[in-house]
């Protein structure tokens, strides 16, 4: 039986390009950039969590006629969302702080497992920003419809 992670896909070409000396430079260089960018993302993850868990804080302590919120729910909602959407954005950072870990190590070790690992992280990266890309447009789209036939219908 044949292990499904190391099946070749069926666009793969016969003939596989190989890796220069000046590509694995290119790689490397990415690799810095999209650690830097990942430990941002860290950063910003845990400052919307923190903001998140301060904001439902907040809004025990405010009372509704110091500042009047009308809104139909829970303030506590409201944090709890900002935090989920936080989570959520952890997935990509993940995903991209693996990416460069691994490069730097494929590059540094000439580790081709590392590489692997590395270009998969980045596949991965690439699919969940094209299925979120999806959903929101999606999501959009059922919005629109949504407020487009409830302004059609309050005439």
């Amino acid at each position: 039986m044949q292990d499904p992670n190391n099946s070749i896909p069926a666009e793969v070409p016969a003939e596989m390009p190989q890796l220069t000396t000046r590509s694995v430079a290119y790689l490397y260089k990415a690799a810095k950039w999209s650690k830097f960018l990942a430990i941002l993302g860290f950063i910003l993850a845990g400052l919307m969590i923190a903001a998140g868990i301060l904001m439902s804080l907040v809004m025990n302590l405010v009372t509704d006629e110091v500042i009047p919120l009308n809104i139909p729910f829970s303030p506590q909602i409201l944090s709890i969302v900002y935090i989920a959407i936080a989570c959520i954005y952890l997935i990509p950072v993940i995903f991209l702080n693996s990416f460069s870990n691994n490069v730097i190590k494929a590059v540094k070790r000439s580790s081709t497992v590392n590489m692997t690992t590395s270009l998969r992280n980045l596949k991965n990266l690439f699919v969940f920003i094209g299925v979120s890309t999806i959903a929101i447009i999606a999501l959009y789209t059922i919005a629109l419809i949504v407020i487009g036939t409830a302004a059609l219908f309050s005439f």
